[in-house]
């Protein structure tokens, strides 16, 4: 479609000397500067050809402005006879650094052969110097699974760390899971179920099928390994070719290995891992070599690996090699033993609860007296740590819902504490209790490890760490009760008799796989406390439960353990990677799916039942209003947050002299950017988005001590992007470009990352690149849960990081197609915190329009760059739109498209647009010259006109509807003069 869109036609080509190929036209501009570019219209052909006119195919970004003159464009008709050409004028005028496409289409008819047309996508750029410097380092190549080729493999076994003992270890094996075969070989059918429902995959039932306990262990083993199946095609992306190794001067039998991106865990590379390579010169051998060498250590981007003798006898520094990653299928396959455990230990009451014994666990009644007294005042704090200790909710598990800023992890600690305290101690207590303390992330665990130390015996606590774990990374405080051993340099794992002995054990979730290895006896541990559940999967989650707790009955266990699960059901779920598990319910935590449906967690007519769920009310964070908490407040947590930060903290910045508006710490920067991608990556970024940070980074530090704020350090601010390469281009700025920032001591503590690597922080002051600037690549990242944009969690997360400042930099149009950003940029805009490129809100009629233009997704993509370019589309007034469902039918001509023979209403599409080359336009088929049988109308239709525009976009109704115009409202961004 875009070749016919773009194609010279009977001769006739349209040329620039701006032309950049594949139908772009591209020039630069300065801010406040005018600028021209002339584009010719050449009739290369032999005979004459008239051309009709030109006009812009969409509505343009306010902000910058095309010409002087306003109202219609007179349509010009013009002959062109044979080597003649056509003089058009561009001119363009922004007052602001951005990115301004608008898509031309010419027309023209042609004696016998009747009307065509040929489009262009022009745009005007207006680049700052850093933006230039951070442009694409080279054209963007979609990645090709090169290495992946038919060829016989004859594999070396290579060197493992010294006491490396992996995830094996004697005690209850783990499978590999019964459905592994069959999905593999119904994989190719597996990757079309998404555009067709007519597929026969043998395991359709099951993933269909509703979650219940009866059909648990199956359907949750189909959803891993759909999972990991994504992951090995997802793997491949990062393999290498052609890169050289090096022998490690510290120890001559480890060979050291550069992997751009491994300290940012793509790809992620553990110690303990393994990879393989082939010599890169027997690439087009049929039959390879390939050596497996083992992970010894990671140390920033190198990475020291042990491989067989042979090759290292063979070896020569800088030697090339081709390089295949792994993954480590260890936690996929905890979680399958997880999921099988659950059936074999009877956990139904446990995961679908539907009662409650309502037997207290406490020896005695009274007062809690909590060891931090601040959550005395907080009855939903106190309510919750009370309920936790009584163990009222078994064999049903108890649930802290936890807005951001509101103290969960503070409240899931004093419960724990109060679990575990003797009975001399400050509260009346619970006898030989043992928890199990876990979170998703070594980062979570490690704050659940450093909050407890502060009131109990370091004895009694025993932190269980990852053999493949940095012991670097391990907080300084908690070090002394971790399992690390200096005398060995590595991570142990004492027995389990050893273990029993302490009273509080904390791990990851996959971690604790190891305590279900090592069969404790039943009963052991009393109580598990699994703290941002809603951001692992549910089999994760299991893998803490599973062969570690047993489960209350009256008749055999009446002291059966307290499940507490803490998290926030409207924050991150789960990262997962394959559209099909994510579809089929794999992304639902089992927080959200207890929250959602089950009805003992569900909201009343005005709480939840407090005997199973707490609701923490109270944000510690920020202020609510006049602060950006108010949106998500109201958005998710049904306005019932309060506020209860320190004021002297979150009011700190209302008076900062580059507020918009003095009062309303927010700012919303509109940025008119353009989405880049650069080499095989498929990563987005935008660099005028990161011109934006960094001015107000500049402004931030810069301002230190100023109207009473205290000095801001940069550990202090926090940057979140939803796309890698947009974090990798902010560091390089602030680090690498600006001379200003990295001459400061200590700018690389500024943390900058992904959502995700911001659940559960906070910062003084937060700044947000949105990236997108256009909408063609949406629905993409809405399918694969990427950005935040059409992803209410990871909006919700994003704008409620900040203490006492918040700046957004973005593209207004685009975030506006989101409701929850529309909101909140309707909202910052009623503030007055709105600023940049000049933005209002489009007329549903232009919605409308925007709408049905962009389903026919004419990618104007190409290499380096990306931008929205839509074909025109008319919208009818006074008559029905066309059906979204099954394509558009529109009523009317019935007749035969010649040569194609289709017919004129079975050729539209879902949005009931017309597509050139396709749909009966008044007796000819747009560009392709196909004609109707039935309909011989010569004469045009007038088009959709928009008054505030000077063009008028010429297209002819499908046949059988009126010929009157349509209006919408569109800014005067283009002059186009001949």
């Amino acid at each position: 479609l875009r070749a016919e869109f773009i194609g010279g036609k009977h001769g006739v080509e349209i040329l620039s000397e701006h032309d950049r190929g594949n139908g772009r036209i591209r020039f630069p501009v300065t801010p406040n500067e005018p600028a021209t570019v002339s584009i010719w219209v050449q009739n290369n052909g032999a005979e004459e050809v008239t051309l009709l006119g030109y006009r812009a195919l969409r509505k343009q970004r306010r902000g910058s402005t095309w010409g002087p003159r306003k109202g219609e464009l007179p349509v010009h008709t013009s002959p062109l006879t044979a080597g003649d050409s056509y003089s058009i004028e561009a001119r363009c005028l922004t007052q602001h650094y951005g990115y301004y496409p608008v898509t031309v289409l010419f027309e023209f008819t042609k004696e016998q052969d009747g009307p065509f047309s040929i489009g262009r996508f022009v745009s005007a750029v207006a680049n700052s110097r850093l933006a230039e410097e951070l442009g694409p380092t080279a054209p963007y190549r979609p990645y090709q699974a090169n290495l992946r080729k038919t060829v016989t493999f004859i594999t070396e076994d290579g060197v493992p760390p010294d006491r490396y003992t992996g995830g094996e270890s004697n005690g209850l094996k783990l499978q590999q899971g019964r459905f592994w075969l069959n999905i593999r070989k119904n994989f190719l059918t597996v990757r079309v179920v998404r555009i067709t429902s007519g597929w026969h995959w043998p395991c359709r039932k099951s993933l269909a099928a509703e979650l219940q306990f009866e059909n648990y262990q199956e359907k949750f083993q189909l959803l891993l390994h759909l999972e990991e199946l994504q992951m090995e095609v997802d793997i491949r992306r990062y393999d290498m070719q052609d890169v050289p190794m090096v022998k490690d001067t510290q120890n001559k039998r480890l060979l050291i290995l550069e992997v751009p991106g491994v300290a940012e865990n793509r790809p992620s590379v553990l110690r303990g891992d393994h990879l393989f390579v082939t010599r890169s010169e027997q690439r087009t051998l049929p039959q390879l070599v390939q050596y497996k060498g083992y992970v010894h250590a990671v140390e920033l981007e190198r990475v020291k690996l042990g491989f067989s003798p042979n090759l290292l006898a063979s070896f020569v520094n800088n030697l090339k090699f081709d390089v295949i990653f792994t993954f480590n299928r260890l936690p996929l396959r905890v979680q399958h033993r997880a999921v099988e455990l659950a059936k074999k230990r009877n956990l139904g009451d446990v995961l679908f609860p539907s009662f409650s014994y309502r037997e207290s666990l406490l020896h005695e009644g009274g007062r809690l007296k909590l060891f931090d007294r601040n959550l005395e005042t907080n009855q939903e704090q106190y309510d919750a740590v009370q309920q936790i200790v009584t163990g009222m909710s078994r064999p049903a598990p108890y649930i802290i819902f936890g807005p951001p800023g509101t103290g969960k992890t503070v409240t899931m600690v004093e419960a724990i504490k109060q679990v575990r305290v003797s009975p001399e101690g400050p509260s009346t207590g619970t006898r030989d209790s043992h928890v199990l303390a876990c979170a998703p992330s070594n980062s979570a665990s490690d704050l659940l490890c450093q909050r407890l130390l502060k009131h109990l015996d370091k004895g009694s606590i025993y932190r269980i760490n990852a053999s493949s774990r940095d012991y670097r990374q391990v907080p300084e405080e908690i070090k002394p009760c971790c399992n690390w051993d200096d005398a060995q340099q590595c991570h142990v794992y004492p027995s389990k008799e050893k273990l029993q002995h302490y009273r509080v054990i904390i791990t990851t979730l996959v971690t604790a796989g190891r305590l279900v290895t090592a069969q404790f006896p039943d009963g052991h541990f009393s109580h598990v406390f699994i703290d941002e559940c809603g951001h692992a999967v549910e089999p994760e989650c299991l893998v803490a439960i599973a062969g570690i707790l047993t489960t209350m009955d009256r008749e055999t266990n009446t002291n059966g353990g307290q499940l507490v699960l803490a998290g926030d059901p409207k924050q991150l779920g789960p990262i997962l990677r394959s559209p099909l598990a994510i579809e089929h319910g794999l992304e639902v935590s089992l927080l959200e799916r207890l929250m959602k449906h089950n009805s003992l967690y569900q909201k009343g007519a005005e709480s939840y039942d407090p005997q199973f769920v707490t609701k923490l009310l109270r944000n510690y964070r920020c202020h609510i209003r006049p602060a950006g908490t108010d949106i998500p407040n109201q958005e998710f947590y049904d306005g019932e947050l309060q506020e209860c930060a320190d004021r002297l903290i979150s009011y700190s910045y209302c008076t900062w002299e580059e507020l918009p508006t003095q009062g309303f710490p927010i700012i919303f920067h509109g940025v008119s950017g353009e989405d880049q991608r650069e080499g095989n990556s498929p990563s987005f970024f935008n660099t005028l988005e990161v011109e934006a940070l960094v001015t107000y980074l500049k402004k931030l530090l810069q301002s230190q001590g100023k109207r009473g704020r205290s000095r801001i350090s940069p550990k202090e601010i926090g940057i979140i992007s939803p796309y890698r390469k947009q974090v990798e281009k902010i560091r390089q700025a602030i680090t690498k470009k600006d001379g200003d920032l990295m001459k400061l001591p200590d700018i690389k503590e500024l943390k900058v990352g992904s959502v995700e690597e911001f659940q559960g922080q906070e910062r003084r002051v937060l700044l947000i690149s949105t990236v997108r600037s256009c909408t063609e690549y949406l629905s993409m990242d809405e399918d694969f849960k990427l950005g935040f944009l059409k992803n209410p969690k990871r909006f919700n997360v994003a704008i409620t990081r900040a203490k006492a400042l918040l700046i957004i930099v973005g593209n207004p149009t685009v975030l506006s197609k989101d409701p929850h950003w529309n909101t909140f940029l309707r909202y910052c805009t009623a503030k007055g915190g709105y600023t940049g490129y000049p933005y209002a809100e489009e007329s549903p009629e232009e919605d409308a329009l925007l709408e049905e233009l962009s389903s026919l997704r004419l990618s104007t993509q190409s290499a380096g760059e990306s931008s929205t370019s839509l074909h025109p589309a008319w919208v009818q007034q006074g008559s029905p739109r066309p059906s979204s469902a099954g394509g558009g039918i529109w009523p009317g001509c019935k007749g035969i498209l010649r040569p194609s023979g289709m017919t004129c209403s079975s050729v539209m599409p879902s949005a009931g647009v017309p597509l050139i080359g396709s749909a009966c336009v008044g007796g000819a088929v747009g560009a392709g010259g196909h004609r109707c049988t039935l309909c011989k109308a010569d004469k045009r239709w007038p088009g959709v006109h928009f008054p505030e525009s000077p063009f008028r976009l010429a297209l002819a109704p499908p046949c059988g509807q009126p010929r009157e115009s349509v209006h919408a409202t569109a800014a005067p961004l283009w002059d186009l003069s001949g």
